[in-house]
């Protein structure tokens, strides 16, 4: 009987061991990963309104219109583009939210981009695992530089976190900032009235973002 109670104590202590080395995603990731871009803006009914932005404090897919009103003023927004008819953002500017290190990134309009999710492949079925993504099995242009094709796929790998030496996620500002970023803008957003449709066209804001990023660990 002894026995028994020091194996299921092993058991949970090992399943608390395993549970320590889970790393959750950031919420406005696994929102941003799931959403669909390059449809028309409801509350915009004009020109120039496909959504191909994200409000990373609002966690919504926003169109030109909408990141230019003050709505939106100061928010950290990534821009959308379309690569082989796939949703792609700036290497660039993705960095400035998350470790990009070991993601595969491609060409698209003169600037390197990222894909948010796998890719299509057509090429041959049996591929050498050298030369595929770690996660999905795609191929990789450059395996020996870069281990998978996707954030998505990155993101699998680092909730599969072994041990300390895998990498981690990196966040500009610590998971309860961003949450009570996100608890503010979501309380002005259902505060303030919808935008007329037939309003007009607002021009980008030009201004740099305030403040100086400071990167911390996200574990």
């Amino acid at each position: 009987m002894e026995m028994k109670s020091a194996t299921s104590s092993n058991k949970v202590n090992k399943d608390e061991q395993v549970d320590q080395h889970i790393v959750p995603k950031p919420r406005w990731l696994e929102v941003f990963l799931k959403e669909s871009f390059f449809g028309s803006c409801k509350a915009h009914r004009r020109k120039r309104n496909e959504l191909n932005r994200y409000c990373i404090n609002c966690n919504v897919s926003a169109c030109g219109h909408c990141v230019s009103s003050d709505r939106h003023v100061d928010h950290k927004i990534l821009k959308v583009h379309r690569y082989v008819y796939k949703d792609v953002v700036s290497l660039s500017a993705m960095e400035e939210h998350i470790d990009c290190s070991e993601i595969q990134p491609y060409k698209c309009n003169k600037q390197l981009v990222i894909s948010p999710n796998p890719l299509p492949y057509s090429g041959p079925a049996q591929l050498d695992d050298e030369e595929t993504c770690n996660i999905c099995s795609r191929k990789l242009t450059e395996p020996d530089l870069y281990r998978y094709c996707s954030i998505s796929c990155k993101v699998k790998a680092v909730q599969r976190k072994a041990d300390d030496s895998a990498p981690p996620f990196i966040l500009i500002q610590s998971p309860e900032e961003i949450q009570e970023e996100t608890s503010k803008s979501q309380n002005e957003r259902t505060s303030e009235p919808q935008p007329e449709e037939t309003s007009e066209p607002q021009s980008l804001r030009k201004r740099k973002r305030k403040g100086i990023p400071h990167r911390a660990p996200f574990f």
